[in-house]
């Protein structure tokens, strides 16, 4: 049975640098000469630059012989590029303006545009020329351009170089603007116990002391907590003392309870024994994730001299059925093993003070070896019981299936399918993972093959050749300007022996694309959802056949945190914000959040500490979220209760406030998760907003990244309308 996982979600963009460059030509003589030029009519600029390349205009003009008193006529205009020893190819558009000379604005400025790119050659060492064109406005009534009293005909023309930015052109970023520190929750409970920090309780163990914290073992061992509370002696009792187990042991206990994970054994020491000891620990104090963790470590290190004593361990204790089972399955594997434990130290021991243990264990040894005789796999092909086939022992692991999604954004699709418009030519997503392998979306703008050049095709590459068969699922959608999509899936098994990649060689055609799905900006976006499926298999092992258990993840410690945070149980501290109260825990509150401690120490002498300085209520609970989880509050939950307000975009609004209060209590993996999602949700439209909040509380990584996304060619212009309304809003 298929098990799924945790959705991942990515994208990745093929950005496109555009660097522009302008040059201001004027000719002289224009209105009074006869001839221009040399001999051949032609005018040349200086040199300039543009795009790290030299560009020179050439205007070519005509003497009209039947009108001599006319003079001469703009003919053409070209633009040449003086050479490219580069190994790319140049692509580049141009325009040119020729202006209304009074300065009035009478008349409208001549324009033209090219409106498909032109690419230039790599490798060329000599001048290639581009013919652009004169404007039809020009032609049509060229005495309004022409300055008389000036004797001067003026042309400007722009020049835009698009370079990609990367080699394939598309990077994939998990976080936009920096990586946040990793997660510190589990380290910083951990330093409670460490650094021995404001602890509350004692335990004497084997006559040593051992200081703890009442609130994380209450939060983590429903004993503990049942011990702590109110009409239990422990409650008040400074001095606990704990029998029937050893100082180890117990401090190994501690270890798990305040990091999630297990000691560390020093040098020498077995691993299987202190196993064995946590499982008593495990089971006496309620600590599944422990209990199952040692479950594990003893299941995968059975063997003769051991099986014994772990069966000793286990029996009677019903929570440990699996690891009793895999014992059996062991003794059960062969004659050999069971004659090989029968002559152990220990097994003689047992039978002599304990016969109705090994009897037990003889009747479900037995009662498993006649299964296994019994099964059609074990039945000797002679006929004869002369010989005992002995029974593989395996171990099945089902199958899993892990689930992502990653959006492809291919900006200026006019100019990449000059650079990328010959079959076989493919533009690579940035890399992202899914069911632990590392994946790519090529895009083919004309088609794998030639004979399918007028088609798009998607294809879906495996970045590395895997160990095991990988069976795919990948559903590529394009979405309209209207809302509507086209979707296409395809199913593929990547082997080791043919790991090449695979998809849809004719997705759409590449007219349906520039009609339907190329948005305003000129990008194409790719949405593919991806399932990767991880076979079931039977593998031979040494030892049980049984699954081994399945361990609850780490993320316990900050679900406990979470669930006690809700439940308002053993709070000691209460903020006053907007006059709301708002409880909370001052261990977890110093040891997650010093700046916020300060202010709770400052407080003294009144019954609450309160947090001003606009601060709002909600803003405090998401951050205190963040203090007891790590991570933030879902956003749509906070953005719901916003209320309306002109101008203001509520996400923007919404994640400001968080900023603002991770920048004033020194949260700095809050700041840095704040900083991306603005960064990720960036607009048109709330682009100044996210600017402003940048600078005003010293974010200079989400600031570079609103520069940069603003100076876009297609962005600027959306923002700037944006700019006027943006300046009524108060601050």
């Amino acid at each position: 049975m298929a098990t799924a996982a945790a959705q991942n979600k990515t994208a990745s963009t093929h950005r496109t640098a555009v660097f522009s460059g302008t040059h201001q030509l004027d000719i002289l003589g224009y209105t009074t000469r006869r001839h221009l030029g040399g001999a051949d009519g032609t005018v040349r600029s200086r040199t300039f630059d543009a795009g790290g390349f030299l560009w020179t205009i050439v205007c070519r003009f005509h003497q009209n012989m039947a009108q001599a008193a006319k003079g001469v006529t703009l003919e053409s205009i070209s633009l040449e590029l003086s050479c490219n020893e580069t190994d790319e190819a140049v692509v580049a558009t141009a325009s040119v303006r020729i202006d209304d000379p009074s300065g009035t604005g009478r008349w409208p400025a001549a324009e033209w545009r090219s409106e498909e790119p032109n690419v230039f050659p790599a490798r060329s060492r000599t001048t290639m020329a581009w013919e652009l064109a004169v404007p039809d406005a020009f032609r049509d009534n060229e005495a309004r351009y022409a300055d008389a009293d000036a004797d001067c005909l003026t042309v400007h023309c722009n020049v835009d170089v698009y370079r990609e930015e990367s080699a394939y052109g598309a990077t994939t970023r998990s976080y936009l603007v920096a990586l946040p520190p990793p997660p510190s929750l589990g380290r910083d409970i951990r330093r409670l116990r460490e650094e021995k920090w404001w602890p509350d309780v004692t335990f004497s163990v084997d006559e040593t002391k051992i200081q703890a914290h009442r609130l994380v073992l209450a939060m983590r061992s429903p004993v503990f907590a049942a011990e702590f509370r109110a009409d239990m002696k422990e409650k008040t009792m400074r001095c606990i003392k704990v029998v029937d187990m050893s100082t180890r042991t117990f401090r190994a206990m501690l270890h798990f309870i305040y990091a999630d994970e297990l000691p560390k054994p020093k040098t020498g020491a077995c691993r299987v024994a202190m196993a064995r000891d946590l499982l008593v620990a495990a089971d006496l104090y309620d600590l599944e994730r422990l209990r199952l963790m040692c479950e594990n470590i003893l299941s995968e290190n059975i063997d003769t001299s051991n099986v014994m004593a772990t069966l000793m361990l286990v029996h009677n204790r019903h929570s440990c059925h699996r690891l009793e089972a895999s014992c059996v399955e062991y003794m059960a594997s062969g004659p050999d093993v069971y004659e090989a434990m029968e002559a152990t130290e220990e097994y003689k021991e047992l039978d002599k003070t304990c016969p109705s243990f090994i009897n037990e264990i003889t009747k479900k040894v037995a009662k498993r070896a006649v299964a296994r005789n019994r099964s059609p796999s074990s039945s000797s092909s002679s006929g004869n019981n002369s010989s005992i086939e002995t029974a593989s022992v395996s171990r099945y692991n089902p199958s899993e299936v892990t689930s992502g999604t990653h959006e492809f954004r291919i900006e200026c699709l006019s100019v990449i399918r000059k650079t990328h418009g010959a079959s076989g030519q493919f533009i690579r997503s940035g890399s992202f993972q899914v069911g632990g392998h590392e994946w790519a979306i090529d895009v083919y703008l004309s088609g794998e093959e030639e004979e399918d050049m007028g088609y798009i095709a998607i294809f879906l590459a495996l970045l590395k050749t895997p160990a095991t068969d990988v069976k795919v699922s990948a559903f590529f959608r394009l979405d309209d300007r209207h809302g509507k999509s086209i979707g296409r899936t395809f199913t593929n098994v990547y082997t080791k022996a043919d790991p090449v990649d695979r998809g849809l060689p004719t997705f759409t055609t590449m007219a349906s694309a520039n009609s339907r799905f190329v948005a305003h900006d000129g990008s194409l976006t790719v949405h593919c959802r991806l399932e990767v499926t991880t076979e079931s298999c039977t593998g031979n092992t040494v030892s049980i056949a049984v699954s081994p258990v399945h361990v609850p993840p780490s993320s316990k410690l900050a679900s406990h945190l979470e669930e006690l945070l809700a439940s308002e149980k053993g709070w000691d501290v209460k903020f006053l914000v907007e006059e709301s109260e708002i409880h909370a825990h001052g261990l977890v509150v110093a040891t997650r959040s010093p700046a916020l401690h300060e202010l709770v120490e400052s407080a003294t002498g009144t019954d609450y500490v309160r947090v001003d300085d606009g601060m709002k209520a909600s803003t405090f609970k998401a951050m205190l979220h963040f203090i007891y989880t790590d991570e933030l509050p879902r956003i749509d939950d906070l953005t719901a209760i916003v209320p309306f307000d002109a101008g203001k975009d509520p996400l923007t609004m919404v994640v400001g406030e968080m900023l603002a209060a991770a920048c004033r209590f020194r949260l700095e993996r809050m700041r840095r998760l704040c900083e991306n999602l603005l960064a990720e949700n960036i607009t048109p439209g709330n682009a100044l907003a996210t600017l402003e909040l940048a600078g005003r509380h010293g974010c200079a990584e989400l600031e570079g990244y609103c520069i940069e996304y603003i100076s876009l060619p297609h962005v600027v212009k959306d923002v700037m309308k944006t700019f006027s309304s943006f300046c009524r809003i108060p601050r």
